[in-house]
């Protein structure tokens, strides 16, 4: 699909097109857009689907040349064709028998730059005559815009920080394990390991001149301290 849009600036006609890609293709994921200046405006371009490269830089440069020609662009079964009138490009899809007619004539023209096997279109100069084959080649070479991101900008923001998020945690998680300084986990202790059943091995560890200094728990195991002396362990 091509239009022209005069008396504008390349946002507003980028804007246009694309916004127009929007209301008429069912699928804007898989639809493109281009524009590119030509006289006093800008010539736009959209493909529903494909690659998503533009003839447009090929298309303008040629029509530059002639103005009086005719182009002519494959458009899947069917052919698009453009002609200027009154100073401005004008065109539509030609109907699927006269596609398939012009589809051969194009098959039997030799084209006037490589084109590797790719679908190309071609510019019939005003002055070409009926027994001229030789016509000017207009290839796909320039990458599209897309008309709508194949994912959401919020999707995508949302990713991005759920990825952050769980790298965040993962990496916290890692600083916690390899961390000399953890926090100690609780232990699950018997009835005879609490403190106050203790009491009788330290009444035991002492005489009448000294005192328990320090009741400790290490290891699984108690430590009794008397005045500054470490007692048995038990």
């Amino acid at each position: 699909m091509y239009g022209f849009l005069e008396g504008v600036e390349r946002r507003d006609a980028l804007a246009y097109a694309r916004s127009f890609a929007r209301r008429t293709v069912g699928s804007s994921e898989r639809c493109w857009y281009a524009v590119e200046p030509l006289w006093t405006g800008f010539l736009y371009e959209i493909h529903e689907g494909g690659p998503g490269r533009s003839f447009l830089p090929d298309l303008v440069t040629e029509l530059d040349a002639n103005p009086g020609g005719i182009a002519l662009v494959p458009s899947g079964r069917r052919v698009f064709e453009l002609t200027v009138r009154n100073g401005r490009p004008v065109g539509g899809l030609l109907p699927e028998a006269k596609s398939r007619q012009v589809q051969l004539q194009m098959a039997a023209i030799r084209p006037t730059v490589p084109v590797d096997g790719k679908a190309y279109g071609v510019v019939i100069p005003p002055w070409v005559t009926a027994d001229q084959v030789r016509l000017r080649t207009i290839r796909a070479t320039r990458r599209m815009r897309r008309v709508s991101a194949p994912v959401s900008v919020p999707l995508a923001l949302s990713s991005v920080g759920f990825a952050a998020g769980l790298g965040l945690l993962t990496s916290g998680g890692g600083l916690y394990y390899w961390s000399p300084h953890r926090v100690p986990q609780p232990q699950a202790l018997t009835l005879e390991q609490m403190p106050h059943r203790q009491w009788e091995a330290a009444l035991a560890a002492i005489g009448p001149d000294n005192y328990v200094s320090k009741l400790e728990y290490r290891d699984g195991k108690w430590t009794i301290e008397i005045a500054g002396q470490t007692a048995g362990a038990r």
